[in-house]
């Protein structure tokens, strides 16, 4: 689903417009310590924005997010995991930074708990937070829907991620999600969910 080729094929796509909020930066950097302990970690850090600084509600580019989490996967000897295993656990700190954020306590207590209302408002959610790609959900049935996405770069596995982690956290519920890669980047998809 996800490979580090793929991954560096949405990172060649990305232009210097295709930016997102810094609390992605934020979320990644905790996992990546969580993962690789505070010391290596921000050597990946330095190794990708040097002395930069990054703040939550400021937004930046992609690619460079994409560059850290591919550094900081390359850089976990410790992990047997899939590399697209190791995405998606990007997209799950994601969701649990946006969701203790006020913006995403938010958008639960709107949504609720149920599933549908929460994957109908994540098109919305993502265009406030990102400033690349175009998605839309569709219900398929009372406990199945599907999230399509057309120029996602942060690419399929890190959006099974996020969408498998937003209905355990907002919805309270077990999702299995399929996903359908269109494109050799992993950036055109469609997650097939049921719960």
């Amino acid at each position: 689903m996800d490979s580090s080729d793929a991954l560096h094929l949405r990172i060649r796509a990305a232009t210097e417009k295709d930016v997102l909020l810094g609390m992605f930066f934020d979320s990644s950097m905790e996992n990546l310590q969580r993962q690789l302990g505070p010391t290596e970690a921000e050597a990946v850090r330095k190794e990708v924005f040097g002395s930069r600084n990054i703040v939550s509600f400021f937004r930046y580019p992609v690619a460079d997010l994409l560059k850290l989490v591919d550094l900081g996967v390359k850089r976990n000897r410790t992990s047997s995991r899939k590399y697209d295993d190791a995405i998606a656990d990007f997209g799950r700190a994601a969701v649990n930074y946006f969701f203790d954020s006020q913006a995403g306590k938010m958008m639960s207590f709107l949504s609720g708990d149920e599933p549908h209302r929460l994957m109908a408002s994540s098109p919305a959610a993502y265009k406030a937070v990102t400033a690349f790609g175009e998605r839309s959900y569709e219900r398929v049935s009372a406990r199945s829907g599907k999230l399509i996405c057309h120029g996602e770069l942060l690419g399929a596995a890190w959006t099974q991620g996020v969408v498998e982690q937003a209905l355990l956290k907002a919805a309270k519920v077990s999702a299995r999600v399929r996903m359908e890669v269109k494109n050799p980047s992993g950036s055109d998809f469609i997650a097939h969910v049921e719960w």
